[in-house]
């Protein structure tokens, strides 16, 4: 009986580690300026594929064409024939490990398609920087997306690795692919902060190549920043550790800098300057990134909870991941004293001259939303002016309905308490379940009015609700109206009524 138990634990054991996925990389051995990937397959597999696009990015990638020389081999070590199906796919039936050659994003111009956002990408430079977003690097068994998988890093002499991951002995693990591939890995030389605010264990690390700036400054930055956001979310972070990835650079390609979110970190690929030049700007960026941990970690749609990464679905509520996000990211300051209400309203009008300058507001946000792939792909920036502005309108709406007692702030903690990392709600329900959770009437009508639908939104009403003002022309079809509109500012009104002196406290406190 004894015997034939160890058999069947055996047995049990050799099931569970065939049904697993395991990389390796040794960063040593960068050659013509490509990484080589090792991979033991788990049993049966037929098709490994590389992510069209991935979380956050809204933009379709196609990460395997910086892929090369894919080998494939049996158990015995025979070679079996690989047949490359597209861009992305490859088909290579009962092969039990295989290696393939990967070049950096960020300075491979020979290799045709879309520029890659560099905090999405990848970039390999010997001995002194390695940025490894996994996802650029590491692809995946199609069927067998959520098994578990494991990266055996090798690291450069001199050079240390930072990631939201946990490790042992240069050994990464996650419980699925999108788990591992959520979590950047930067790898320089160490310059690195660890503070810890009340549940959370917070990484900073930074890679400044001609060392203008240090992990010290930034985590001087972060650190009010980080306390203003805690009292913000109810004094718990929901995550207990966290990893900001900072790489400094004095060429920036494209003009372009900013950071990408993540679960547990954030990537940032920024302006190589001074701490009096730059810390503003990380601070700002920090604020918005770092808020992600609420939207989607805790709040997600199937869309993103499955997220599919050869033919993603796109959620119709990029007013709720990016929009409010954006919104809470400057309210949250303001609640914080970090800054003045002046500031807040100057933000906020900036914002509204972008939406109305740059961008087609007759689309209902939901509809731009689920099109953001394709025919709205030039509105995606709107949600980061009218998405934030959908969130102020909404959160001081709820407020006047509950006398400054129930915003976003709390509508958010309440949803993701049902929801959380691990179980999304259907997309088509999210304005109902919102009705439900906040018990306010009216809100599915502001919902259809100015989110689903195409009304403009309702901004002199809202900020005179708490004592200030937004003076616009009527209509705005013509280009003078237009104009018009775009010189006005948000301001503080002359002598605000005690209701809107009390409906602001509580919007600026609580």
């Amino acid at each position: 009986m004894l015997k034939k138990l160890l058999l069947l634990l055996c047995f049990v054991y050799q099931v569970n580690a065939q049904d697993s996925l395991h990389y390796s990389i040794d960063l040593n051995r960068l050659q013509h300026d490509r990484l080589t990937v090792n991979v033991k397959l788990p049993a049966g597999v037929k098709e490994f594929c590389f992510p069209k696009m991935v979380p956050g990015t809204y933009a379709i990638y196609n990460f395997g064409r910086f892929v090369s020389n894919m080998q494939a081999f049996d158990a015995t070590g025979k070679a079996l024939s690989v047949v490359r199906k597209d861009t992305n796919t490859f088909f290579l039936p009962n092969a039990y490990t295989l290696s393939y050659e990967v070049d950096d994003s960020w300075d491979s111009p020979e290799i045709k398609g879309p520029y890659i956002f560099e905090p999405a990408g990848t970039n390999f430079q010997q001995d002194t920087l390695f940025a490894l977003n996994t996802h650029a690097l590491l692809g995946y068994v199609k069927g067998k997306e959520q098994i578990p998988v494991s990266l055996q890093l090798t690291t450069p002499k001199g050079l240390v690795a930072s990631t939201s991951l946990s490790a042992q002995k240069d050994i990464y693990t996650a419980s699925s692919f999108q788990q591992l591939t959520d979590a950047p890995i930067l790898v320089a030389p160490a310059d690195t902060v660890h503070l810890h605010l009340a549940n959370a264990d917070i990484l900073i690390s930074v890679y400044s190549p001609n060392q203008k700036i240090k992990a010290s400054e930034v985590a001087k930055e972060l650190k009010p920043l980080l306390k203003a956001q805690l009292h913000y979310l109810g004094g718990r972070f929901p995550v207990n550790n966290y990893a900001f990835l900072i790489v400094m650079s004095a060429h920036l390609k494209n003009g372009s800098y900013g950071a990408l979110e993540h679960a547990q970190s954030s990537f940032y690929y920024l302006p190589e300057d001074s701490i009096e030049v730059m810390g503003p700007v990380i601070r700002d960026v920090s604020a918005h990134e770092f808020f992600h941990i609420q939207t989607p970690l805790n709040l997600h749609s199937e869309e993103i909870g499955s997220f599919d990464f050869q033919n993603p679905s796109m959620s119709k509520h990029l007013w709720l991941y990016e929009g409010l996000t954006e919104y809470a990211a400057q309210h949250m300051q303001l609640q914080g004293d970090l800054i003045t209400l002046p500031a807040f309203l100057e933000r906020m009008t900036e914002k509204y001259r972008t939406m109305n300058f740059s961008y087609d507001n007759s689309i209902p946000f939901t509809k731009m939303s689920k099109g953001v792939l394709g025919k709205y792909k030039e509105e995606y920036g709107n949600v980061y002016q009218k998405g934030a502005l959908i969130g102020l309108c909404l959160d001081i709406f709820l407020r006047s309905e509950t006398d400054g007692r129930y915003g976003t702030q709390q509508l958010i903690r309440d949803l993701s308490a049902r929801f959380g990392p691990n179980k999304s709600f259907q997309d088509e329900d999210l304005f109902k379940l919102i009705a439900e959770t906040s018990k306010i009437k009216g809100v599915e009508s502001f919902f259809s009015k100015y989110v689903s639908g195409n009304k403009d939104l309702p901004l002199n009403e809202m900020l005179e609700k708490i004592g200030c003002e937004l003076s616009s022309p009527a209509g705005k079809k013509d280009k003078v109206a237009l104009l018009e509109a775009i010189k006005q500012d948000m301001k503080e009104i002359k002598n605000p009524s005690p209701s809107q002196l009390n409906l602001r406290k509580a919007w600026m406190t609580n």
